[in-house]
């Protein structure tokens, strides 16, 4: 079975609390496994990259992005992990060199649903504070801002949807803009901006929040983008 197809029913290796989070899993990896497939097909890797292949994985070590900041040879101090690892609830699809085996993101993904007020409203329930999906994400994109901290680019998308990011609902949504560094929320960002050689630069990701959940076709025209320009960076 090649990758994608596989790719296509890892969603059911997991368990997920509820049927819209279910529905998300299965959503990511489709549109994942349809990323790869676009890829392979755009650049004709077989024939034009034979030194290079596609590979998804469900989470990136701590100790590997930590070595891959190691090679620009310019930050020596770090706290080294051993078993640890981040979690992206859509994965990561690497460029993978056959030579050396190292891997290059392409687009790392990450589906978070926040809100259930609608429903506690309507049974006369009090509402929930909010926050706790935007608090995970935060500590995910921390450590993926630092792992592509010499690179011109991060490629990292979040596709959010609940009531909690209801236009609206500014609370939560003032969050993500905090979490993308104050820049513009369903828009997608590959590229460090406004940088100089003195000062560096910011590095604005693909935030795209909404009330409706995200559709597969919609998750896979965003996610190509990001992957293919990435790959253009490594390679081209």
């Amino acid at each position: 079975m090649s990758q994608h197809e596989s790719l296509r029913f890892r969603y059911e290796q997991h368990k997920p609390k509820n049927k819209v989070s279910k529905t998300d899993d299965k959503n990511i990896y489709t549109a994942a496994a349809n990323v790869i497939e676009y890829l392979e097909k755009r650049f004709d890797m077989k024939n034009k990259y034979p030194d290079y292949h596609l590979e998804f994985a469900k989470s990136i070590k701590i100790v590997d992005m930590i070595n891959f900041i190691k090679k620009r040879k310019i930050r020596t101090e770090f706290y080294e992990y051993e078993d640890r690892a981040i979690y992206p609830d859509g994965g990561v699809i690497y460029l993978v060199s056959k030579k050396d085996g190292i891997k290059y993101p392409l687009v790392i993904a990450e589906v978070k649903q926040q809100g259930t007020n609608k429903e506690r409203l309507k049974e006369g329930k009090k509402k929930q504070a909010t926050g706790n999906a935007i608090e995970r994400l935060g500590k995910n994109l921390m450590a993926i801002k630092a792992y592509m901290h010499y690179e011109d680019i991060t490629p990292f998308v979040c596709f959010g949807h609940g009531c909690d990011f209801a236009e609206k609902e500014k609370t939560v949504l003032t969050k993500v803009y905090l979490l993308n560094e104050f820049y513009d929320l369903n828009k997608i960002y590959v590229n460090k901006r406004d940088n100089d050689r003195e000062h560096g630069g910011f590095s604005p990701v693909s935030m795209y929040f909404r009330e409706e959940q995200w559709t597969t076709e919609e998750m896979f025209d965003i996610m190509k983008e990001i992957a293919e320009y990435s790959f253009r960076y490594w390679l081209f």
